[in-house]
């Protein structure tokens, strides 16, 4: 088989990757080892993220509009975010963003990678009992992917800060009736998050996120759901007879940057180059396959001519990450009794500000400044640590 832009992985940015190339005008395959079996642990998407990355929330898939985030201290303190948010049902998703890519032009195969290699200016890829050979491969298969390292890439600059999840879909009569996503944050989840997202009606999802404990992070979980009770016993009656229906394990680069994410005829997006975030993974597969596709159309798909990709993901993005990996950096380093007194401190304040990244980064920072100086200083630190 031969294409000129080849996806691997249909995660969201691998099938935006797919969408744009072939809204191009590119001929596009999309590879995936289980169409029908998809099983993503994110759904929940805030409305200022989705408008930055030009994603649209549609009906089709939206089971509950939400107020906001509250953040979580280990011993209970919150402070709250107004941020309108969407929790959404994630098969419907993916099978929204599959037909999409199918009446797009994309051509769906449900196969697994082997490895590539570079044959002159095409790459070759390998499945079970067949090749593709394409002008443009695109490496959208999670942080588990492979193809960047056969091709010498290291496409996660700190692949030891992956932060491993273990998602639980949850039911408790009214329990997703809550119209606030929920970050707790401290020792029940290292170097990041445990999570409470309210899915509408009866049913939520409950998740941990840790770093550098390793992928088993079953305790932390087990932690956080004797914690998340606790903390709702005053709520809801009978909430240790909360049923947990599924679970999903996964990693997440929310801390690890990208790294080479380009080569001559193989680029590197979402997950497998540590590009976090739903909306955001969504908008690095965007402008990955649109110069993708341009370049297959043109002829050349040297390193340089694919490097616009990274050039264009930069100017948007890359202060974004840098932030975010200082940010979580810090956090790491506090102990919880710092943490329930930086919460406490933030408590009844406006965290939210208007204008450009820069300058909420700028009001954050100094809301955070009266609340705890230290921090501030920490944060800055990490930033130039990178």
């Amino acid at each position: 088989m031969k294409c000129d832009v080849l996806v691997v992985g249909a995660s969201p940015a691998g099938l935006m990757a797919a969408i744009s190339a072939a809204k191009g005008g590119a001929e596009v395959i999309l590879l995936e080892k289980d169409l029908a079996g998809l099983d993503h642990t994110a759904n929940t998407l805030f409305e200022g993220m989705a408008a930055a990355s030009g994603v649209k929330v549609e009906d089709c898939y939206l089971m509950k509009e939400l107020e906001g985030m509250r953040i979580i201290s280990p011993s209970g303190k919150g402070a709250s975010i107004p941020a309108k948010g969407y929790f959404i049902d994630r098969k419907k998703f993916d099978e929204h963003y599959l037909d999409l890519a199918q009446s797009s032009g994309v051509t769906l195969l449900a196969a697994a990678a082997k490895k590539s290699r570079l044959q002159g200016s095409r790459r070759t890829v390998s499945l079970n009992e067949d090749e593709i050979e394409a002008k443009v491969v695109v490496d959208a298969s999670g942080v588990s992917s492979s193809l960047a390292g056969q091709a010498g890439l290291k496409a996660m600059r700190h692949p030891e800060d992956i932060a491993w999840a273990m998602e639980a879909d949850i039911e408790h009569p009214g329990l997703g009736e809550e119209m606030f996503f929920q970050y707790w944050i401290g020792s029940m989840a290292p170097g990041w998050k445990a999570t409470f997202s309210p899915a509408g009606g009866d049913r939520a999802t409950l998740g941990v996120f840790v770093r550098g404990q390793g992928q088993n992070v079953q305790p932390y979980f087990r932690k956080f759901l004797k914690l998340f009770k606790a903390y709702k016993a005053s709520q809801y009656r009978d909430i240790e007879m909360m049923k947990i229906l599924s679970v999903r394990r996964g990693g997440d680069p929310i801390c690890v940057l990208p790294g080479e994410i380009v080569a001559d005829s193989l680029m590197v997006t979402g997950g497998a180059a540590g590009q976090s975030g739903l909306a955001y993974s969504m908008r690095a597969g965007t402008i990955c396959g649109s110069v993708a596709g341009e370049a297959a159309l043109a002829g050349d798909v040297s390193r340089q001519a694919l490097s616009r990709y990274e050039q264009l993901w930069k100017r948007e993005f890359y202060w974004q990450y840098r932030m975010g990996r200082a940010s979580l950096q810090t956090l790491s380093m506090m102990k919880d009794a710092e943490i329930d007194r930086l919460v406490h401190g933030l408590s009844g304040k406006r965290l939210v500000s208007d204008g450009s990244f820069a300058q909420k980064a700028a009001y954050a920072a100094g809301i955070v400044l009266l609340s705890r100086p230290r921090t501030v200083l920490d944060l800055a630190m990490n930033l130039m640590r990178g």
